[in-house]
Parts: structure tokens; C-alpha cells; sequence
């Protein structure tokens, strides 16, 4: 009982750093909602930090991505992470309008991560010019967002089960959108195909370092890492490659 016990004192001890290890952050977007966010920066002696921002799927929240290795691998290779709710989601602020409107409308969701990246780029810890996006669904779709326009400055993207319409409304642009620096991931059979071809469409206009992974079955977002360890790998090696 008393080996049991001390066991017990250590796991809580471990969880208890590692919660210290994250930090909790709020910055305000342009139309004065407030995002909230989880902030970890890796054990390192750089000065100049390279940072990757999370962005939930819909109906989900930061924690998502907590419970991936990935989180924990990033960080392991020295890039700090930024991970934040989506205003209507989880801790952040509420604004008017409904959740198919948010997954649409340029001026709602845009505005999160314009605020995100602006919080980074007002910290000295991080390097501004090294900032990168990995999104799943609305985030996914955000992440294309960012990386089909100079004013986000955001250097590469990661897409898991992105919507080529939904990036198109939520550039709020109408001429075609031209990415840079994305890779995309969808399964095969997500939505009937549909997320497939949705990939394969959004990859084709893309310039730059570019790369797409059909994974088999049908998982959505960020479920298809839960399945598959190599998409994870292969996320981890493409940010050391572009970021």
C-alpha cells in the first residue's frame, strides 16, 4: 500500500509540472471578443522561439489537441505552441450569429486567429517570422485561410479535413485563392469522399512545398491522428522541413 502510494505521488507530481508547463492565456480580437488560449514554450536556450498555433474542428475545444502526442512531440523538438478556442467554443467569448454563419463568415473566425498571431508576434520569446498553423475541419480551413494570404504572415499549414468552399467564404475574397506552403490530410472514405476531394482540390492550388495524405477509413479532423501515428510523424517531419 505504501509503494502503491507513493506511485500515486509521483504520477500527481508529473501531471501537476506538466500543467505548470502550460500556461493560460486570453488576447482580444478586432471586434472586441476574447479569446482564450493554452500557451507552452519548450526547454530550450533559443531566443528566438518558432511556434505552431492549434485550431480545434467544430463543436470541440483546445483540448483536443492536448491529448495527442503530437502536442508533446512538438515540443520536444523545441517549437512552442499556441493553442486557442474559437470564439463560441470552449473558454472564449460569444459573439451574435450561429455556428454555420461562424464557419463561413470572414469576419467572425478570421478575426480569432488574426488576434492569436498578433499575441505571438508581440511576444520577444517567439520568432516572428516562424510561426505555423495546424488546423482540423473549421480549422483546417482557417489554417488554408492564412496560408493563401501574406497579411497573416504565417509561414507553413497543416489541413486535416479541410472544406474548399468553406476556405473560399471565410478568405472573404472572391477571385480564386493560391496557397502556399500546406500540407493536406483527409481519409478516404471521410464524407462519402467528399473531404478527399476537397484535399485534392485545395492541393492543386497550391504553389510552394506542398503535400497531401489520404489516410484509409472514414475519420474526420483531428480523430484521423487518434488512428493513425504515422500522420503524425509526418506532420512532425513537415514542420521541421517548413517551419
Amino acid at each position: 500500500m505504501k509503494t502503491i502510494s507513493i506511485l500515486s505521488f509521483f504520477i500527481v507530481a508529473s501531471l501537476h509540472l506538466k500543467a505548470q508547463n502550460i500556461q493560460e492565456v486570453q488576447f482580444v480580437t478586432k471586434d472586441s471578443i476574447t479569446i482564450s488560449a493554452s500557451f507552452e514554450l519548450p526547454k530550450t536556450k533559443n531566443t528566438k522561439l518558432p511556434v505552431v498555433i492549434f485550431i480545434h474542428q467544430g463543436g470541440s475545444s483546445r483540448e483536443e489537441w492536448k491529448a495527442l502526442p503530437l502536442w508533446n512531440k512538438l515540443i520536444k523538438e523545441g517549437y512552442a505552441i499556441l493553442a486557442y478556442d474559437i470564439r463560441q467554443h470552449g473558454k472564449s467569448g460569444k459573439d451574435k450569429g450561429d455556428l454555420y454563419d461562424l464557419f463561413n463568415n470572414p469576419k467572425r473566425a478570421p478575426l480569432d486567429l488574426r488576434a492569436a498571431i498578433g499575441f505571438l508576434q508581440n511576444d520577444s520569446r517567439i520568432d516572428a517570422d516562424r510561426i505555423g498553423v495546424i488546423g482540423a475541419s473549421i480549422g483546417a480551413n482557417l489554417a488554408c485561410v492564412a496560408a493563401a494570404s501574406d497579411s497573416y504572415s504565417i509561414k507553413t499549414a497543416v489541413s486535416l479535413s479541410a472544406k474548399s468552399s468553406a476556405v473560399q467564404n471565410l478568405s472573404g475574397q472572391k477571385t480564386l485563392l493560391h496557397l502556399h506552403n500546406v500540407f493536406y490530410i483527409a481519409s478516404k472514405e471521410e464524407q462519402n469522399g467528399k473531404r478527399k476531394q476537397w484535399a485534392e482540390e485545395l492541393f492543386s492550388k497550391t504553389t510552394g512545398t506542398k503535400e497531401i495524405e489520404i489516410a484509409n477509413g472514414n475519420k474526420h479532423g483531428s480523430f484521423i491522428l487518434r488512428e493513425s501515428k504515422t500522420s503524425e510523424d509526418a506532420i512532425v517531419n513537415w514542420i521541421k522541413k517548413t517551419l
